[in-house]
């Protein structure tokens, strides 16, 4: 497994428990926060680079001498359209020029999951968001045209359960309307991804 990660969105719920889980299997971690003092209790466990993922130079000085990143990255309230492509953007960039390969990155059933394997209310929720959903495309094909060994993982509705370990995950399962997946689960497929080359330049969507 790689030693020395990078998490972006660490302090957003889903990313928070990334780092827990990292630092439970005895990763090196290091994250990009604008809002150190939101990693709570883990501040103290990880190094941190104060700084915005749309700083290209944060992002770089954030990557430099790691073994892989994990992006958790999510749009808040307050957050620019664009923030996961232009975060993208610098983050491959960053990773190129400093030969760093491994990413493992969550974007969102409603992107590029097969339209036949989706239940009437992703057909329908797709349908409905229309533009919203350009900045989670453009953030993917930027990753796959990036040259880097990525997973883009796809989960359904989040929940705050705990971790089962009972996920289904594949390129083409059927998501319903009832589908989900616990952010607990979440982080532990993410933290899975780097000692598992089985989806290795895959989308991979993962639910219960």
């Amino acid at each position: 497994m790689s030693k020395q990660v990078l998490i972006l969105g660490a302090t957003g719920r889903t990313g928070l428990l990334i780092v827990e889980h990292a630092l439970s299997r005895g990763l090196t971690v290091s994250v990009l926060a604008r809002r150190p003092e939101a990693l709570g209790a883990l501040l103290s466990r990880v190094s941190v680079v104060q700084g915005d993922v749309l700083d290209s130079a944060a992002v770089s000085r954030a990557v430099a001498g790691k073994d892989a990143v994990l992006c958790a990255l999510g749009p808040g309230r307050d957050s620019p359209p664009t923030l996961c492509s232009e975060g993208i953007r610098n983050l491959v960039s960053a990773m190129q020029a400093q030969r760093v390969q491994r990413l493992v990155c969550i974007t969102g059933v409603l992107i590029g999951h097969p339209q036949k394997r989706l239940g009437w209310l992703y057909r329908r929720m797709r349908s409905a968001l229309g533009n919203a959903t350009q900045d989670r495309q453009l953030q993917e094909q930027l990753i796959r045209d990036s040259g880097l060994d990525w997973t883009l993982v796809r989960p359904p509705r989040l929940t705050e359960g705990r971790a089962h370990g009972l996920w289904r995950a594949g390129e083409d399962i059927f998501i319903g309307a009832l589908a989900r997946i616990s952010r607990a689960d979440l982080a532990h497929f993410m933290v899975q991804q780097l000692e598992d080359a089985h989806f290795l330049r895959r989308a991979v969507t993962i639910a219960y």
